[in-house]
């Protein structure tokens, strides 16, 4: 699919575009259709013609004629019907491909600021595609695809057997009705299931995810009681929809049961009168059989028509939220970045309800080729700072400008290969070291792989292993330490390149050997071209910087030189066991560490 159709603005009819993109494929589909509804009248044809003739001339040679065209035109059928699932499932398979696409590219270009909380929700939400898959099987396409005939079917069941088309379509209403009136109660039966199915996944993400804390804090009963409450409520809403969806389908079997009763009975006054023969009357049961058939899969396509339509309403959901990268709005492409920022009277806040400020800035300069250290008590904004100036949040009030264009401008991903944010929330991904580090740069060359693991520290570890860059790493790197994954972490950003480097907190869990290294090498490759903002709390990232920012709830309170402040507080001199920095009443202040 082509990058554009991922950054498509919102369209109701998005779906069925998907859906329909064969729409020709449907035509063939169609036409199998009717060749295999052709050929089933052929049972019809050879019952009527043993009764009324074969029967009662005792003609052997006419039988076995009219035994091997039924034979050929069962087999054929056969065939047809085949064709026509092998054609549903291939047109079915590219569309559900297609929607599986464009919904997990979407999902993956959703601003952070437009995602869902709870991340068990949001993949419910993605999960959905399961539901609406129902829309766009060989069973569904099938069902609908032997429709028209009904139409075809009634009208040969008059031309034989005249009054008695009035049974079928006496069953009609007694096929759809039911089936309509099913709908308001399963639509809000799916709606549950789809709010405790969001529900569920939370806790099971949320559960997996703490897994350690959970037991460290003997709260397993605590997870289990959720976890059996919730599985008790969807258990209960599934049973009702199974219900509901039971009785309607055994419903359809009675009324089809019933057809062919009513037609025998009516039939054989017909019989009796001289209106109609022994075969007609054969032949016109097995019709009115084939004729109800139809409407009784519609009957089982409108009980799976609700959960794909709220599961429909919550894809909608998804593919409303805004995106990094809308191909509606036209964004700025820069063949490279300065690094010259400009902010201002930026306010942000996460909550959109409460809209407690966590940061207000007024004027915020940070010129081009500047490394500058972010200071503050925790909760101060320093993070947030960081992901406003990589563009992963937009402020809700006032400016952000880099190098002269507004940052929410910019196509994100000119302003992605000249910058990168490494958060203290950043992941490693399951694969090797090698596609790990090679994430953000695909082309990178060995020499490249080497250079950015001696930068980060990690070039050690890496040698340690029997496997090299080839060693597995698990999902979110579960089995290494904190400094040998905030080093891998590390060696993923540097190896792009960047000339904008944001780093939150990035050695916080390197010990003080491997940090005075990293130092070492970072203040080597940084230059004189590129723009460092370092968050931190550690003392020697100081050595980094040639400019100090202080922020307090979420204010810049102090600005200047690193000299100039550090002597202000009486830090010119830190001591060798000094590795932390500590904001008190919006001051720079010293803390040692035991």
């Amino acid at each position: 699919m082509p990058a554009d159709d991922y950054i498509k603005p919102y369209e109701k009819n998005w779906f069925w575009q998907l859906a329909l993109k064969d729409w020709r494929r449907y035509s063939d589909i169609m036409l199998v259709a009717l060749v295999a509804n052709v050929l089933a009248l052929s049972g019809m044809v050879f019952s009527m013609q043993v009764y009324d003739r074969v029967v009662p001339s005792q003609s052997e040679a006419t039988l076995w004629v009219l035994f091997g065209g039924v034979m050929i035109a069962i087999v054929f059928e056969f065939v047809m019907r085949m064709l026509r699932v092998h054609i549903s499932d291939v047109v079915g398979k590219r569309a559900d491909l297609r929607i599986s696409e464009r919904v997990f590219a979407h999902a993956l270009r959703i601003k952070n600021g437009a995602r869902s909380k709870s991340t068990g929700s949001f993949i419910a939400q993605i999960r959905e595609l399961e539901s609406v898959r129902e829309l766009i099987t060989s069973t569904t396409i099938a069902a609908i695809s032997d429709l028209p005939f009904f139409l075809l079917f009634v009208f040969i069941l008059w031309m034989i057997g005249g009054p008695l088309v009035l049974v079928v379509l006496l069953a009609v209403p007694l096929l759809l009705i039911p089936g309509l009136l099913v709908q308001r109660p399963l639509g809000k039966l799916s709606s549950e299931g789809m709010r405790e199915s969001a529900i569920r996944n939370a806790t099971l993400v949320e559960a997996v995810q703490g897994i350690e804390d959970i037991k460290l804090m003997r709260a397993e009963q605590r997870f289990q009681n959720q976890w059996n409450n919730t599985n008790d409520v969807a258990a209960s809403v599934g049973m009702k929809q199974r219900w509901l969806t039971g009785l309607l389908l055994t419903w359809t079997q009675e009324v089809q049961s019933i057809v062919y009763a009513v037609v025998l009975l009516v039939g054989c006054y017909l019989v009796i009168s001289g209106d109609m023969t022994t075969g007609a009357l054969v032949g016109t049961s097995i019709l009115a059989s084939r004729t109800i058939a139809p409407l009784s899969q519609i009957s089982g396509v409108l009980s799976r028509w609700q959960s794909a339509k709220v599961a429909r309403k919550g894809l909608d959901d998804l593919m409303q939220r805004p995106i990094d990268d809308p191909q509606h709005g036209k964004k700025v492409h820069k063949a490279h970045l300065r690094g010259d920022y400009v902010l201002e009277d930026v306010g942000f806040y996460y909550d959109e309800e409460e809209k407690l400020s966590v940061l207000n800035i007024s004027k915020l300069q940070i010129r081009a080729g500047e490394r500058v250290a972010v200071l503050g008590r925790n909760g101060s904004g320093k993070s947030t700072l960081l992901q406003l100036l990589a563009g992963m949040q937009e402020p809700q009030q006032g400016s952000i400008l880099l190098d002269d264009i507004a940052l929410n401008h910019l196509d994100p991903a000119d302003l992605r290969r000249d910058m990168q944010l490494l958060s203290q929330q950043a992941r490693l991904f399951f694969g090797s070291v090698r596609d790990n580090i090679l994430m953000g740069n695909p082309l990178a060359t060995d020499e490249e792989i080497h250079q950015a693991l001696v930068n980060s520290g990690a070039l050690e570890f890496v040698r340690k292993q029997k496997m090299g860059l080839n060693t597995l790493i698990n999902e979110g790197g579960t089995g290494l330490s904190g400094g040998q994954r905030q080093a891998l972490l590390l060696a993923r950003a540097l190896i792009t390149s960047p000339t904008i480097l944001l780093l939150d907190e990035p050695t916080a869990w390197l010990d003080e050997v491997s940090e005075k290294q990293f130092i070492q090498h970072l203040h080597q490759w940084l230059g004189k071209r590129r723009t460092l903002v370092v968050a931190t709390h550690r003392l020697p990232i100081l050595d980094l910087v040639d400019r100090i920012i202080v922020l307090e709830n979420g204010k810049v309170v102090m600005d200047g030189p690193r000299d100039a402040i550090l002597h202000q507080h009486g830090m010119a001199t830190p001591k060798a066991a000094q590795r932390t920095v500590t904001m008190k009443a919006a001051a720079v202040a010293e803390e040692g560490v035991a």
